[in-house]
């Protein structure tokens, strides 16, 4: 099935409207993981493959009987360019999306601004492909990731049997 240009811009914002309707569902008290790490990617569909490097950080928030949501921010490095990045993710099991806008800062050219997905497989070990539209065309990378888990509300999941004298 091949797409036109105008058929792929309307499927990535669909995707991207979706993924944003997810964020409302979640309330903020329900907020249980925040996890940060390193990226490393390796893109292709530019003027030559590169490699990059970054840091991205993730607030998740678990609701009993609904999917996960999450919000992220992250920096990609490459030779020439640095990305700076937020998506809407969300993900049941060990798969999931994410999509949002970016902006690429270039060393010798203009700054351009676009859209980024990323489809993943992981817990705190993950490998990712990453997706970049933009008015010059599509990057595409394959990538792995680590992040470090940090329970922001430990004590709401506990099941102590403390008694409650009040």
């Amino acid at each position: 099935m091949n797409l036109t240009l105008s058929q792929k811009a309307v499927v990535k914002y669909k995707l991207l409207l979706f993924v944003i309707l997810l964020l409302p569902l979640s309330e903020s008290k329900a907020q249980d993981v925040f996890s940060v790490g390193p990226t490393f990617h390796f893109n292709f569909g530019d003027k030559k493959p590169k490699v990059s490097w970054g840091v991205e950080a993730a607030l998740w928030w678990y609701e009993s009987n609904s999917v996960p949501v999450s919000a992220n921010l992250g920096f990609d490095r490459r030779k020439g360019s640095t990305i700076l990045y937020t998506q809407a993710q969300t993900g049941v099991a060990l798969a999931g999306l994410s999509a949002g806008p970016y902006v690429e800062f270039r060393k010798e050219e203009p700054t351009i601004v676009g859209l980024q997905t990323d489809y993943w497989v992981n817990y705190y070990l993950g490998l990712n492909y990453r997706v970049r539209y933009n008015k010059e065309g599509t990057q595409k990378a394959l990538g792995i990731y680590i992040k470090a888990p940090i329970v922001t509300d430990p004590e709401e999941n506990s099941s102590d049997d403390d008694w409650d004298w009040d």
